[in-house]
């Protein structure tokens, strides 16, 4: 895999150019982006703030490492489970309404998010596969495989 790095690493880059990841920068070692270019809802990379795809040598194999941040999300939703709060104990509303809406909105897309994203990673994987062994192996144990660890 080593010799095959940097080629992989200009395809996860083209790869998440495609699919509109803003401000893609390769390094020898890692693909990092930050955000999205599309303005539109729904984009895969509107949703974090950050990601960074790297390769590690672990078991025997090469994995697929990337990460995500998301920060905005974290503060976003705190905000407005605080707000929510503030208006549920104005109004003599429960006590427990910020928590719960920290937990519906941050939670739900948090875990909609990780989903997405691994997704991704398990598609670029797929991809770097396919490109350095020639077409994409059909059984887990091939040797050379690349695993997706998210």
């Amino acid at each position: 895999m080593s010799e095959n790095q940097p080629q992989a690493l200009q395809f996860i880059a083209k790869y998440i150019s495609e699919d509109k990841a803003d401000n893609v920068t390769v390094t020898e070692l890692d693909v990092s982006y930050n955000g999205s270019t599309s303005i539109w809802r729904g984009s895969l990379f509107g949703s974090v703030d950050s990601g960074i795809f790297s390769f590690a040598f672990k078991n025997n194999c090469w994995c697929l490492v990337y990460q995500i941040n998301m920060r905005k999300l974290f503060t976003g939703t705190s905000i407005l489970s605080v707000l929510a709060e503030i208006f549920a104990l104005i109004n003599g509303g429960p006590w427990w309404i910020g928590i719960a809406t920290f937990s519906w909105l941050c939670g739900a897309n948090w875990i909609t998010n990780l989903i997405r994203h691994e997704s991704v990673a398990f598609s670029v994987s797929a991809g770097i596969d396919e490109l350095i062994c020639g077409k994409t192996p059909e059984e887990e144990k091939i040797p050379g495989k690349l695993k997706s660890w998210f």
